[in-house]
């Protein structure tokens, strides 16, 4: 099953996704596991880079060209393993792309964000309640105070939050991990014929929860 969220501009927020949340088809979102339980799968190419998988309670960042992409690569594993997702799309992704990159569409709920940061962070902080990993994009506008609303709840739920932020609009140093993105090359055209299907991505490796910075370059679809 597909679930879908559209509109929540238009109603409270919390509301929405409350009264999802209480759907018994669902009922899996509202028990989430302790705290110390193991952190969440990630699969190839990214295990390498992020050998802890997903940490609960800590927010990762990915920022460049690639941060669409790298965030579907890297909430898969998790929705595979039986996570459920709560994706804020505001048209960026689209259901084939996380199809592609091997998300498990049965366990995703696409939900369409407020345009203003505080009704955005509300509605994240109440989809950290219900939902293991949550995706998003940071609006414009949205304040250090906004962020930290989100990720107190994030800790206290010990759920997984993954900026998708390709303009780079998470202050430096508030994400425990940061995923900066540079395309290097497409693969897939050959004498001008054929389709895009992979590319190399120069990836670096940073954030207050990082030993030291490190970066990689890792071949993934799309």
């Amino acid at each position: 099953m597909f679930a879908t969220l559209r509109g929540m501009g238009d109603a409270p927020p919390p509301r929405a996704l409350t009264d999802l949340r209480a759907d018994p088809r669902l009922r899996t979102l509202t028990t989430l596991p302790d705290l110390r339980s193991a952190a969440l799968p990630v699969g190839d190419p990214l295990g390498g880079l992020l050998p802890d998988g997903l940490v609960r309670g800590r927010t990762v960042a990915c920022s460049g060209d690639a941060a669409v992409s790298l965030v579907l690569h890297l909430v898969a594993a998790a929705t595979q393993a039986g996570s459920w997702l709560a994706l804020f799309d505001d048209g960026r992704v689209g259901l084939l792309a996380a199809h592609e990159r091997g998300v498990a569409l049965q366990r995703t709920v696409l939900v369409s964000p407020p345009r203003d940061p505080s009704s955005w962070s509300s509605a994240l902080a109440t989809a950290v309640d219900g939902f293991e990993v949550v995706a998003a994009f940071p609006p414009r506008g949205a304040s250090p105070a906004d962020l930290r609303r989100v990720q107190a709840r994030v800790q206290a739920r010990g759920a997984a939050l993954v900026l998708v932020d390709p303009r780079r609009r998470v202050p430096a140093g508030q994400a425990d991990v940061v995923l900066a993105t540079r395309t290097r090359a497409w693969h897939g055209i050959a004498d001008g014929a054929g389709h895009l299907e992979s590319r190399d991505v120069e990836v670096e490796v940073a954030g207050r929860r990082t030993a030291r910075p490190h970066r990689a370059v890792l071949r993934i679809a799309g």
